[in-house]
C-alpha cells in the first residue's frame, strides 16, 4: 500500500511539475505586468500631483504680506524704470530660501504690475527664460490662475501658475514658471522612484519630448526604439485643466529585469520542487509509524504549556487520542482568545482612565470620514487641554494629576450623548468626536462641557479650578483628511488657550500665527548664536537714602525686521524650545561683566538676574555661577538671583538644597513678582530669602485700591519681621514712593525711577544721580 501509494504520487507529481512550471512562467509575467502598469498609475499621479501643487504654492506666495506691502509701497508704485529688474537673491517679495525649498522652489518667479507688464524676474541660479515666457500676454496670464498651466515656450514645456496678490482682483500679480525637464520629472517622483523611468510626449506623437533619465531614454528617441529593452506603460493623456498643451505620460521598466526576476522564481520553484519530492519520498515511509507517537507527545505539550499558562486541562485520555488533542486545542484557543482581546483592549485604552487611546481616537476618527463621506454628512472634532493642569502637577504631585485626569474623563462623559467619541490622548489632551453634527449644533454641547468645569475638582481635600480649551472643526468644512482635520483643531485650540476663550472654531488666518512661531523659534536661536540679544539695566533706588544701589538686568530683542519684541512673547518660546538656559548663562555672563566695568568705574553696584525654572533645577547651577564670578573678579554679594514662587513648589528638596548652596556663597535670593504664585511668607522663611519684590499689580493700584494698599503694608511688616528686604516693582509716581517710605519699604523699581536702558545709558544716568 505504501509502495503503491508512492508510485502513484510521483507519477503525478512528474506530470503536475511540467504544467506548473509552465503556468508559474505565464501567471508571474502577467502580474509583473499587472504591477508595473500599477506602479506607472502611481508615478503618473505623482506627477500630477507635483504639477498641481504650482497653484497653491503661488497662492501662498501672494498672501504673503512683504509681497503685499512691496508692492503697495511707493518705490513700486512710483517706479517708471522700463527694464526688468533680475534678482538672482532671494527678493524680499518672497519667503526665505529655507521655507521655499521645503514648500515648493520655482525656477522662476515673475511680478507683473496692473497692466500685465513685467517689472521683476527672479531666476536664482537658472538660466534667463525664453522670450515668449518673458514676453507672456494678460490672456495667458488670466489662463493660468486657479490651476497649474501646462504650456510649450522656447521648444520646453512649462508648467506656470499665477494669482493676484492678496487674491485682490486687478491687484499686480505674480506669476511661477519652472520647465518640465528631467530635474522636475525626477523631483516628481522623490525618492520613491526607485529605478523607474517616466517621459512625456505631445498628443498624437511618438518622439519623447522629456524624459527623467536622458542618458538612457535621450529626447527626440522614437517611442518605438526602446520596446526592445523596456516594458512601455502609458497611462494616456494629461492635462491640468485649460493648458495649450496636450501630452502623454509613459513609465519605463527594463524588461531585462523582468525576464531576470521571472527565471529566478522559476529555478527557485524547480529547486524547490525537487527537494520536495525528495522530501516526500523519504518522509512518507516514516510518517505513518511517526504520526501517533508525536500526537500523544503534542498532547502531552498542550497540557504543560496550558498548565504554565494557569489554564485548567482535563486527565489524560489515551483511547482516542486525535479526538484528545482536538478538545485540548478547543481548550487552549478559548483562553488565547480572551488574553489576545486583553491585550487589544490595553492596546486601544488608555489605562489610567480606561478611555480610548490616540490610536483608537484615530481609528475611529478615520471610520467616520469614512462613512460620513458615503452619506454625505457632517461631524464634529474637538481637541481639548486642560488649563492650569501643569501647576497642579507641579505643586501637588503627580498623583493628584492622575485623579484630575480620571475625573475630567468622567465629566467629559457625563456631558456627551450616547453616539459620541471620547479619548484621552495623552498628557492633558482630550478628543471628542460629535457624529453627525454641525457647528452650531456643537456649541451647545461645548458650552455644557464649560459649564461642567465650572465646578471645582475636590481631591483629597484640594479643591481646584481647573479650565479647559477646545479646538472645534467640522468635516468636510474644515478638511477631509485626518492629519488635517487634526492639525487645524489644534491650530484652534491653542487660540481658545491663547484668547481665553474656552473653545474656538478653526479659522485659516489662525495658521499663519502657528507658521509665525515656528519662524520665530528659529530665529531667536540665531539671535543667539550671532549675539544679538542685549541686556538692558533698570535702576533700583535705596527708599531711604534715594541712592542707586543696584540694577536688574533685563533681556531685549530688537529684531531687525520687526523691531523691539517683547520678553513676554519670546521668554516662553524659548522655555517651549529649550533655548532658555543658553540664553539665562548668557545673560549672567553679560551682566557678570558689566558689573566688573562698573566696579573700575568706581560704581560697585548690585545686579540682579532672573533665573527659570529650568535652570534652577540644574545641580551644576552652583559652580557656573562661582565660576563667572571667578572669571570677572566681582564679590558674590554682587549678584542677586531673581525667582519666581512657583520654582520653590515644584520640587522644594531640590530647590531648597541648591539655594542653600548658592546663599553659602554670598549669593542674594529674590523672589520676583511675589503675591502672584502658590507660596506664602511661611513657607519662604524655610528658604535662604533675602529679597522680596512686590509685584507692580499691587503697588500700581494701591493708591486707589485700599485691598492692594493692605496687600503691600501686610507684606513688607511680615518680611520685616522675618529679616527680608522688600522692593516695590511698578513705581509710576512721586505719591506711591511717598507712600512706600510711610511703610518702611526698603527700596523701589519702575518708569518713574528709571527705565530699562542699555549699559551707556545707565552709566551715564548713574553718573547723573550720584
Amino acid at each position: 500500500m505504501l509502495l503503491l501509494t508512492m508510485s502513484v504520487g510521483l507519477v503525478v507529481w512528474a506530470s503536475s511539475h511540467s504544467y506548473h512550471d509552465y503556468k508559474l512562467s505565464s501567471i508571474f509575467e502577467d502580474k509583473l505586468s499587472e504591477r508595473f502598469n500599477k506602479e506607472a498609475r502611481e508615478h503618473r499621479t505623482r506627477f500630477y500631483r507635483y504639477l498641481n501643487s504650482f497653484n497653491p504654492a503661488v497662492k501662498t506666495y501672494v498672501s504673503n504680506v512683504n509681497l503685499i506691502n512691496y508692492v503697495q509701497s511707493e518705490q513700486w508704485l512710483n517706479n517708471k524704470d522700463p527694464d526688468l529688474i533680475l534678482h538672482k537673491d532671494v527678493p524680499v517679495w518672497l519667503p526665505k530660501l529655507s521655507i521655499m525649498r521645503s514648500y515648493l522652489w520655482p525656477h522662476y518667479a515673475m511680478l507683473y504690475d496692473k497692466s500685465g507688464k513685467l517689472r521683476e524676474l527672479y531666476h536664482y541660479r537658472n538660466p534667463m527664460p525664453p522670450e515668449d515666457l518673458l514676453n507672456l500676454n494678460l490672456y495667458d496670464i488670466e489662463l493660468s490662475r486657479e490651476q497649474s498651466f501646462i504650456t510649450m515656450r522656447g521648444n520646453q514645456p512649462y508648467v506656470i501658475s499665477a494669482e493676484y496678490i492678496g487674491e485682490i482682483e486687478n491687484s499686480p500679480i505674480m506669476l511661477i514658471a519652472s520647465p518640465i525637464d528631467e530635474e522636475l520629472l525626477k523631483l516628481s517622483q522623490g525618492a520613491e522612484s526607485g529605478e523607474a523611468i517616466i517621459a512625456i510626449l505631445k498628443d498624437e506623437e511618438t518622439k519623447i519630448l522629456v524624459s527623467s533619465n536622458n542618458e538612457l531614454v535621450p529626447k527626440n528617441t522614437e517611442l518605438s526604439q526602446m520596446e526592445e529593452n523596456y516594458l512601455i506603460t502609458s497611462e494616456g493623456h494629461f492635462d491640468t485643466g485649460s493648458s495649450d498643451l496636450l501630452i502623454k505620460f509613459v513609465s519605463f521598466i527594463s524588461t531585462e529585469e523582468v525576464y531576470q526576476q521571472t527565471d529566478a522564481v522559476l529555478e527557485e520553484d524547480r529547486r524547490i520542487a525537487i527537494l520536495t519530492a525528495l522530501a516526500y519520498i523519504i518522509s512518507f515511509a516514516l510518517v505513518m509509524y511517526w504520526i501517533t507517537s508525536r500526537i500523544q507527545k503534542l498532547t502531552q505539550r498542550v497540557v504543560k504549556f496550558s498548565e504554565g499558562m494557569q489554564i485548567e486541562q482535563p486527565k489524560l485520555n489515551k483511547k482516542n487520542q486525535l479526538d484528545e488533542l482536538e478538545r485540548r486545542f478547543e481548550l487552549l484557543m478559548a483562553a488565547i482568545q480572551t488574553e489576545t482581546m486583553a491585550l487589544e483592549h490595553q492596546a486601544l485604552h488608555d489605562p489610567l482612565t480606561n478611555m480610548p487611546n490616540r490610536k483608537m481616537f484615530n481609528n475611529y476618527l478615520q471610520n467616520v470620514i469614512s462613512s460620513s463621506a458615503y452619506v454625505n454628512k457632517k461631524f464634529i472634532l474637538i481637541l481639548s487641554d486642560l488649563d492650569r493642569f501643569k501647576d497642579i502637577n507641579d505643586t501637588l504631585g503627580h498623583h493628584i494629576g492622575d485623579v484630575v485626569l480620571q475625573q475630567v474623563g468622567e465629566r467629559l462623559h457625563e456631558t456627551l450623548r450616547s453616539n459620541d467619541m471620547v479619548a484621552r490622548l495623552g498628557g492633558d489632551e482630550f478628543g471628542v468626536i460629535l457624529a453627525d453634527t454641525t457647528l452650531d449644533q456643537a456649541a451647545i454641547i461645548l458650552k455644557k462641557i464649560l459649564d461642567s468645569f465650572k465646578r471645582p475638582f475636590n481631591i483629597e481635600g484640594h479643591h481646584l479650578d481647573i479650565g479647559i480649551s477646545m479646538g472645534v472643526v467640522e468635516y468636510p468644512l474644515h478638511g477631509d483628511d485626518v492629519n488635517i482635520l487634526i492639525q487645524r483643531a489644534d491650530v484652534a485650540m491653542y487660540n481658545a488657550k491663547n484668547k481665553r476663550i474656552g473653545f474656538s472654531a478653526y479659522e485659516s488666518s489662525e495658521d499663519s500665527h502657528a507658521v509665525s512661531r515656528l519662524a520665530l523659534a528659529a530665529e531667536l536661536r540665531q539671535a543667539l548664536n550671532n549675539k544679538l540679544l542685549q541686556l538692558y539695566y533698570q535702576p533700583k533706588i535705596d527708599l531711604q537714602t534715594g541712592k542707586i544701589y543696584g540694577a536688574e538686568a533685563l533681556l531685549r530683542w530688537d529684531h531687525a525686521e520687526r523691531g523691539f519684541i517683547s520678553p513676554e512673547e519670546f521668554i516662553p518660546l524659548a522655555e517651549h524650545t529649550g533655548l532658555i538656559q543658553p540664553i539665562t548663562y548668557m545673560v549672567m555672563e553679560q551682566a557678570a561683566k558689566q558689573c566688573a566695568l562698573w566696579n573700575k568705574m568706581g560704581h560697585k553696584m548690585e545686579i540682579s538676574i532672573n533665573i527659570s525654572m529650568n535652570c534652577m533645577h540644574d545641580a551644576k547651577l552652583p559652580a557656573d555661577i562661582n565660576k563667572i564670578i571667578l572669571s570677572h573678579k566681582i564679590t558674590p554679594d554682587q549678584i542677586t538671583l531673581e525667582l519666581t514662587e512657583n520654582i520653590f513648589i515644584k520640587d522644594p528638596v531640590r530647590s531648597k538644597k541648591i539655594l542653600d548652596n548658592i546663599s553659602s556663597m554670598g549669593i542674594g535670593i529674590s523672589i520676583d513678582d511675589f503675591g502672584t504664585g502658590y507660596s506664602s511668607l511661611s513657607y519662604l522663611k524655610q528658604l535662604p530669602v533675602n529679597e522680596l519684590k512686590i509685584d507692580r499689580s499691587f503697588v500700581m493700584e494701591m493708591l486707589e485700591d485700599e485691598s492692594d494698599e493692605v496687600i503691600v503694608r501686610t507684606t513688607i511688616d511680615l518680611a520685616h519681621n522675618m529679616g527680608i528686604k522688600v522692593v516695590a516693582e511698578g513705581v509710576e509716581s512721586q505719591e506711591i514712593i511717598d507712600k512706600l517710605k510711610e511703610f518702611n519699604c526698603d527700596a523701589a523699581q519702575g518708569f518713574y525711577l528709571g527705565r530699562p536702558m542699555e549699559a551707556g545709558q545707565f552709566i551715564k544716568y548713574l553718573n547723573k544721580n550720584l
